[in-house]
């Protein structure tokens, strides 16, 4: 095994080289979005944290609960650097050949469109096309609306294409831009047409077929798998510097693409073959991949980071429902098994009512990726329960959470946003989701509060005082969950025997579950049992009673192993 290593650690190490984990060492919040413990206007609730009044009076105050809060602001004008995109890098293999299509397709002849309001006709038009082709067409025809942002239409086509054609969709108007166009979009384009490049990476590792000898398998190694994992590594680099340069979404788009490259290399190499007689010997082949993993980590944590830059930005932005974010968030929790960033994924909550638009700004509000959103439609429609509705199929936008955070907000908007808010902090992980999410439904007048309202205040009670977000869960062991975990809330809910007493009583179960402290002895993991066999009996669905008690089984087991 010893003449194998080498050959093996030499095709990790190579290629090792700067890319967007690296130079961006840790992820940071953007300027223009930070959170802040602030005390809500809308209400109360159990909180722990006092405000600091030493000094100021005589008499201390009651105590208030903190929640913390948003600090949105404006996002700052970006100038337009007008760049030809680069030639792509050697070793990037070329788009799909069916991205040909996207650059040679005839444009739907173009609608009246000179105003906001037509343009937004329009684009609805377009966006209710079910054939790609012919929505693409459309799209196309509107590249020219005068009622449309400059380049939207070209970055709209290039959202709803296949991922890999981005660049050459977007590439005549990143070379040479329409006239007007402004810094943010521009930057979409190049974001579109980098994370496009960087999406090819990492992609088609060479195979070797059987039988793998010895000998063929360290040729295999050194020779062609070793060539190219030198050309992916040498690719995400210079893709990584050009999305570095970018801000917001553009950087996000951007950086995901080059963490998931990364992670690509990761997989494949771990995947290579190994030579029969490793495979033959358990002990053997537990020694040669524990050895390759350890050769692996930097460039699996430079995966990780620039995965996880690229995921606070979508956050940022407002994104809450993407496939970038749903494939990240997949091949994250693959590679961190002990840290799973989806852990609040099995969370039972009451379906949201369907989405029913009655507008041109509610259909969009449905359709349009958060980023055009944001641009596009008016902010005060967030405070339209049915807009707001329509909102959380994908995200919320800063300007509409703007409007949200300024104004006088309805019960049923409050526990929208909630709702919102709560979906929020179970994809990105983010305390401030949570506590935003308690401050909105302790806002709701007590007269006015429902069973769900009761149901969400203590779930998200119970998810409160947790990571600030996926970064520090996942770049951290043990996870931790800080304060996370008090289901007092919960387990009244549960007691009351009410509609969502399951619910109430499986989400407590779980966050248990999940919260357990470092070295929980024997009696910690058979209460988490009996809290899942409790669910199960209070629990309707066949499925989540099934799922119940598979998880009540997997407690006892764990309590079982513990001596």
């Amino acid at each position: 095994m010893r003449k194998l290593l080498p050959a093996l650690f030499l095709v990790a190490m190579t290629g090792c080289t700067t890319s967007a984990g690296t130079s961006t060492v840790g992820p940071k919040t953007p300027t223009n979005t930070t959170e802040n413990a602030t005390a809500d206007k809308g209400g109360e609730t159990s909180g722990e944290a006092k405000q600091d009044t030493e000094g100021k009076q005589d008499k201390p105050s009651p105590a208030k609960p903190l929640y913390r809060e948003e600090q949105l602001a404006e996002p700052a004008p970006m100038d337009v650097t007008v760049t030809p995109l680069s030639a792509a890098p050697k070793g990037l293999i070329e788009a799909p050949k069916t991205c040909a299509a996207f650059v040679s397709r005839k444009a739907a002849k173009a609608p009246a469109c000179t105003t906001r309001d037509e343009a937004l006709d329009a684009l609805d038009k377009a966006f209710s096309e079910a054939a790609a082709d012919k929505r693409d067409a459309q799209l196309a025809g509107l590249e020219s609306c005068a009622g449309l942002p400059a380049g939207m239409a070209r970055a709209l086509r290039a959202e709803m294409a296949p991922l890999e054609c981005g660049d050459v969709i977007v590439q005549p108007l990143v070379d040479k831009p329409p006239a007007g166009i402004d810094g943010a979009m521009y930057a979409t384009l190049r974001g579109l047409a980098t994370a496009a490049r960087l999406a090819r990476t990492g992609s088609a590792p060479p195979k070797l077929a059987r039988p793998f000898e010895r000998k063929r398998v360290e040729e295999f190694i050194a020779g062609p798998m070793k060539e190219w994992m030198t050309a992916q590594a040498v690719a995400i680099d210079a893709l990584s510097k050009e999305g570095l340069k970018l801000a917001s979404y553009a950087r996000g788009i951007a950086a995901i693409e080059a963490g998931m490259g990364e992670l690509r290399i990761v997989e494949a190499v771990r995947g290579a073959p190994v030579p029969d007689e490793f495979a033959k010997d358990p002990e053997r082949a537990n020694i040669y991949y524990a050895q390759l993993d350890q050769v692996l980590d930097p460039r699996k944590e430079r995966g990780r980071d620039a995965t996880l830059v690229g995921m606070r930005d979508l956050a940022l932005t407002g994104v809450l429902r993407d496939a970038r974010i749903d494939r990240a968030r997949a091949l994250l929790s693959r590679l961190y098994g002990g840290r799973r960033i989806d852990a609040l994924d099995a969370l039972l909550v009451p379906p949201l009512a369907k989405a029913e638009p009655t507008d041109v700004h509610g259909r969009l509000a449905m359709k349009l990726p958060t980023f055009y959103a944001g641009v596009l439609l008016p902010r005060d429609g967030a405070k339209n329960p049915v807009v707001l509705r329509a909102l959380l199929e994908r995200g919320v936008p800063v300007g509409h959470r703007i409007a949200l955070r300024d104004g006088e907000l309805s019960a049923d908007v409050r526990r929208l946003y909630a709702r919102g808010r709560l979906e929020f902090g179970r994809t990105h992980l983010r305390a401030l989701d949570f506590d935003q999410a308690a401050a909105l439904l302790a806002g709701i007048p007590e007269g006015e509060r429902t069973g769900e309202d009761k149901f969400l205040s203590a779930l998200v009670e119970a998810l409160r005082n947790g990571p600030e977000d996926a970064a520090v869960m996942v770049r951290n062991a043990p996870v931790p969950m800080l304060g996370m975990g008090d289901v007092k809330a919960l387990d009244a809910v549960a007691a009351q025997k009410g509609p969502l007493a399951g619910f109430a009583a499986f989400d407590a179960a779980l966050v248990r579950h999940i919260t357990a402290p470092i070295g929980a002895d024997a009696a910690y993991f058979r209460d988490v049992a009996g809290r899942y066999r409790t669910a199960a009996s209070l629990l309707t669905d066949p499925n989540h009673r099934k799922i119940a008690e598979d998880r009540a089984k997997s407690a006892d087991a764990t309590a079982a192993a513990i001596r």
